[in-house]
């Protein structure tokens, strides 16, 4: 008995020296063995896209705590329910797999544990003794490592599932569209049983055989999960409602961007929402489905208060090779068009050359060798800063460029870590004769919400918050107020009758179309063109880009915030042609009186090619030879800026209408070029057929620059 017992003791001992001498010699290595493929995810959690590893594998890290109690509880019943208690290795299994073998002269069960399961994910070897016993040194080696749970995590991660598919999270992902605790019972059955012949089983493929052997596992556990027959019974005549789910692909060519710099992070939490993303997402499908050529989009959505970026969408489809759709256009560098203006003017104010009134010459002038046109080939003749920008006049711009001067300009947006891209700087860069990415111009336009400190986009947690101070925050509100004027091209106004700042660009030969616009609370930037810099004639940021920015612009949530105006913003009277304080003019040189928004009660003189105060009190000599070409009262023209606000004259407010067969009812409002809507619905012409119309209550809105909104009543 002693002998027995002390042979036993010696026994363990020479196990025990083996295994320690084996361990040195072949220590567990898993780190080297796993690279893992990189999963990109939202702010809440769900997967952007999955890159596969080196090895072409998809899998996602997944811990026992994140899948369906059900499948854990079946794994533990159907492949290992001592997991818990052995050591990694469990005798008896083994001796009866050994039984069998010899018995039936085939493998009838493995007798593996999961443990030796996860050892052999690691270690695989061939079915012979010798590899077996190399699984059961790995599997002792696990548990002296690792703690069960560890171990329960690893095989959840790492298991076969069937084809480049491993772990029960990707596998559930792919065959249910799901997250893996959200398998239902039979779902959760199906993985269970997957591994033990993935390529035999897979339900995607094989849904037969995957049917036959997931009802194998319910038989073998419903006893002990205390599942009742008749529940078993509807469970095993349950279809399987399997099928290959394509891996998320959401923001794909941002993911792909931090992929890049990520220094082979297996997880990237992003600042991607998940609702406002699919919505953009769904908007350019359908948008794009529209299109004749083949045009790409780009969208950028950011938060105005961290730089959170919401939403990333760097083309219209990542598979479309026809659009090519790898190219990532938000960080594209591209000709902004008129996209830059309002910095322009912005710089032009901080430099106290300017107030929102100042008279500008809307005539063909040169600048050395350069002779801007306006896009529509039309003049206004004499034009207020606020109109020129809201109707996006070239000729003003370059005026105001000239005299701020494009090397200062471009040194004012460099000092805010903005560098626009340009050989030499010129004045063609007031229409877009220069370089400059989405990201950049959304960067610029946060400004104009932020008191003039531009915030830089964040993709991640890690990233820094980063904001540059770019305009005053008495030039930037004015320009806001100027911008947030401009009625959206196709709706009377935003959602949530939010106040959009916003800007369209169209560069040169119609190649590029942009429209930027800021809120209180976001930033939203839009791209549309075609990547290989072909044209789009008759493509331009006010019919092409500018829906498509409001259409994202009502995806989000409600502003909570609001611009708020710096007492240094002042309204004064001023007076045409001098541009100068009205108390400071005698009333026979106060020819045309404005209305202007000035900084600390500024009112510089109208800008004019030569300097001094002489001719002050006369007409720009560009603006006087114009007029003698064209035969325009100059007084009359710049008369017709001085009202801005649109009236509807008619119908009135509350007027009820009483129609008759045919009649036709003409809309009247003080400006003639307006835009009519009639409950939010674009209107082709000023006539109403009134019989065409229903009883009831009726929102009539005119726009242009703003709008004016009224109701009426059919009876």
């Amino acid at each position: 008995m002693k002998r027995g017992a002390g042979a036993l003791i010696g026994l363990v001992a020479v196990c025990s020296v083996g295994f320690a001498g084996l361990n040195q010699v072949y220590p567990l290595d898993l780190a080297s063995r796993t690279d893992q493929s990189t999963t990109v995810f939202s702010r809440e959690g769900e997967v952007l896209r999955q890159f596969a590893n080196s090895q072409g594998v998809y899998r996602i890290a997944t811990t026992h705590q994140e899948v369906s109690a059900f499948y854990l509880q079946a794994l533990l019943e159907y492949e290992d329910k001592y997991f818990y208690y052995h050591p990694g290795v469990n005798p008896l299994a083994l001796l009866r797999a050994l039984g069998q073998q010899l018995y039936y002269g085939r493998v009838i069960s493995g007798g593996s544990t999961l443990t030796m399961q996860v050892a052999r994910m690691f270690y695989p070897h061939k079915r012979t003794y010798a590899g077996k016993l190399e699984q059961i040194f790995r599997a002792f080696q696990l548990e002296l490592t690792y703690s069960k749970s560890q171990i329960l995590d690893l095989y959840l991660t790492h298991t076969p599932m069937g084809g480049n598919i491993e772990g029960v999270e990707a596998a559930s992902q792919r065959y249910y569209a799901k997250h893996a605790d959200e398998l239902s019972p039979v779902e959760a059955a199906t993985l269970v049983v997957v591994p033990q012949r993935p390529s035999l089983y897979r339900p995607d493929r094989h849904p037969e055989r995957a049917l036959k052997a997931r009802n194998k596992v319910l038989r073998r556990v419903y006893e002990a999960m205390d599942i009742r027959t008749s529940e078993l019974e509807r469970m095993l005549a349950s279809p399987l409602h399997a099928d290959r789910h394509n891996s998320a692909l959401f923001a794909p060519l941002l993911a792909r961007r931090l992929k890049a710099h990520a220094d082979n992070a297996t997880e990237i939490q992003t600042f991607i929402d998940f609702t406002i993303q699919s919505d953009v997402e769904q908007v350019i499908h359908q948008r794009s489905q529209q299109w004749s050529a083949p045009l790409s989009a780009a969208v950028l959505v950011m938060d105005n208060k961290n730089g959170e970026v919401l939403a990333y969408k760097g083309s219209a489809d990542i598979n479309d090779l026809y659009r090519y759709g790898h190219v990532d256009m938000v960080q594209a560098v591209r000709s902004p068009g008129s996209a830059l203006k309002p910095f322009i003017y912005g710089v032009a104010l901080d430099k106290g050359l300017v107030h929102s009134a100042s008279l500008l010459t809307d005539a063909p002038r040169q600048f050395g060798d350069y002779r801007p046109h306006n896009f529509d080939r039309r003049f206004s003749d004499a034009i207020r800063l606020d109109h020129a920008l809201q109707k996006s006049k070239n000729v003003p711009v370059v005026q105001v460029l000239n005299h701020v001067g494009p090397q200062q300009f471009m040194d004012q947006l460099s000092g805010a870590d903005i560098d626009l891209k340009v050989a030499e700087a010129n004045l063609s860069i007031a229409l877009g004769g220069v370089g400059i990415r989405l990201e950049d111009l959304v960067t610029l336009f946060s400004s104009l919400a932020r008191n003039g400190e531009s915030m830089f986009p964040r993709f991640k947690a890690q990233d820094r918050v980063v904001s540059k101070p770019l305009l005053s925050p008495a030039s930037s509100w004015i320009l806001y107020e100027i911008l947030k004027d401009i009625a959206p091209p196709d709706r009377v106004r935003a959602a949530y009758q939010r106040n959009v700042a916003w800007k369209t660009g169209t560069s040169y030969g119609y190649r590029d179309a942009w429209a930027i616009g800021t809120s209180a609370d976001y930033t939203v930037g839009v791209w549309i063109g075609r990547p290989d810099g072909a044209p789009y004639v008759g493509q331009t940021g006010a019919n092409q880009a500018a829906p498509l920015l409001f259409d994202v612009f009502d995806l989000l949530p409600k502003d909570r915030s609001f611009v708020t105006k710096p007492d240094q913003v002042t309204q004064e009277n001023i007076c045409w042609p001098s541009g100068l304080h009205a108390a400071l003019v005698n009333p026979m040189d106060c020819v045309v009186r404005q209305s202007a928004l000035t900084i600390n009660h500024h009112t510089p003189p109208t800008l004019r090619q030569q300097s001094g105060f002489e001719g002050l009190h006369q007409w720009p000599q560009p603006l006087l030879n114009w007029s003698k070409k064209t035969g325009n009262q100059l007084a009359s023209q710049a008369s017709v800026g001085v009202e801005k606000n649109i009236h509807i004259i008619r119908p009135k407010q509350g007027m009820q209408l009483f129609p008759y067969p045919g009649q036709r009812f003409t809309l009247i409002a003080n400006l003639e070029s307006v835009v009519w809507y009639l409950n939010d619905q674009k209107l082709p012409t000023n006539q109403l057929k009134l019989d065409d119309l229903q009883a009831g209550s009726y929102r009539l809105s005119a726009c242009n620059i703003g709008c004016d909104t009224v109701q009426f009543v059919i009876n």
